[in-house]
């Protein structure tokens, strides 16, 4: 198994103790080793293909366990080196449900230059529902060393695909690279902002906690390594940390538990979980917030939201430490909600740990 150059440690994070992100039993399918290429029928009409490279020329690849999140926009390109590498020279595949199928393509293989490199990288863009079960869809999955879901609308991956994919999508995760950029990084946690009445703006959510656009819900393809989190995306530039609290309440009451995780990345920054490390890359001036409550919030139905005690890390380029996040181990803000308004309160600790700067930039591949 290859090491995360800038993670630290190699022992994979451990879930709870009974944790619904588990993928279950690999007779089921989804966790198999990989199938050889050319036993991969061809996609059907409804969904399109393309690839540079070899598909299935290196099924023996050893895939390295590692999640890589970014924000939005353009890609970070150290942080789309790490997704690849994942790969261990196998396939990579790119998911999406709208946008093109070829512009991933050669980024990810060549232009971040990824070592080793991957044999193949390809992209599936399931444009009609029905195709999305198709063996020769699920097949390129079970094959995949490594897979990203692209920008979009996360309802697309949450609400529309079938279970099948989302299974196989999932199990990815347990022998390589996961990761995602926007609605793909949404869906990665154990909770999502599934979107299915379409978006909503922080001041609709803290007005109205149960409003018909607050719609939260489990997600089939949540990684182990973020259970208890629900990832938001554009965060600080569309100014979603008040949807956030908003969340993080509702997380409370769907999962029964007073201690909720969220993670709010901006665009063009992108976080790094491998072996209970994590990592952050990101441009200057982007930032990645990491956010905790341990105390229920009061959420009522047509109620301004109030809600105590939420804390805050934010995380800038190069900081690094153990994962799940120790709150006491940096710097944070106290969050709380009154009557629908977010206020925060500084409170200290010790500093964080920095590590050098890695070079990036930021080409455009996401819608």
């Amino acid at each position: 198994m290859a090491a995360l150059p800038l993670l630290l440690s190699l022992s994979m994070c451990g879930g709870a103790e009974e944790n619904p992100l588990d993928p279950g039993d690999p007779e089921n399918g989804p966790g198999d080793p990989p199938p050889p290429s050319s036993t991969c029928p061809p996609l059907p009409p409804g969904a399109a293909f393309a690839a540079s490279g070899s598909p299935g020329s290196n099924p023996d690849a050893a895939g390295t366990p590692r999640i890589v999140l970014m924000g939005g926009s353009s890609e970070v390109d150290a942080a789309s080196r790490l997704f690849v590498e994942a790969a261990g020279g196998g396939d990579v595949l790119v998911m999406r449900a709208s946008g093109s199928v070829t512009s991933y393509n050669d980024y990810f293989r060549e232009e971040v230059g990824p070592r080793p490199a991957p044999a193949s990288v390809g992209t599936i863009r399931i444009d009609e529902v029905a195709a999305a079960s198709s063996p020769g869809v699920l097949c390129r999955v079970a094959q995949a060393h490594a897979l990203w879901l692209a920008g979009g609308n996360q309802w697309d991956y949450l609400g529309r695909w079938p279970e099948s994919l989302q299974d196989s999508i999932r199990a990815v995760g347990r022998r390589g690279g996961i990761g995602g950029t926007s609605a793909g990084a949404a869906v990665l946690g154990e909770m999502a902002f599934d979107a299915r009445g379409g978006s909503v703006t922080s001041a609709e959510a803290l007005l109205d906690p149960f409003g018909p656009r607050v719609q939260v819900s489990r997600s089939p393809m949540g990684q182990p390594e973020l259970a208890g989190y629900l990832v938001d995306q554009h965060f600080r530039q569309r100014d979603r940390e008040g949807r956030l609290m908003v969340f993080l309440a509702r997380m409370q009451e769907v999962l029964d538990r007073d201690t909720v995780y969220g993670i709010g990345l901006d665009e063009r920054a992108a976080l790094v979980i491998e072996g209970g490390r994590f990592q952050v890359l990101a441009l200057t001036g982007r930032e990645v917030s990491i956010y905790r409550t341990t105390k229920r919030a009061n959420a009522l139905p047509g109620v301004p939201l109030d809600m105590e005690a939420v804390e805050r890390v934010r995380l800038e380029d190069g900081l690094s430490g153990s994962w799940p996040l120790d709150f006491q181990g940096h710097s944070r803000d106290v969050l709380h909600v009154e009557g629908g308004v977010v206020r925060a309160t500084s409170q200290l600790s010790e500093s964080d740990r920095r590590l050098p700067a890695v070079p990036r930039s930021i080409p455009t591949h996401s819608p």
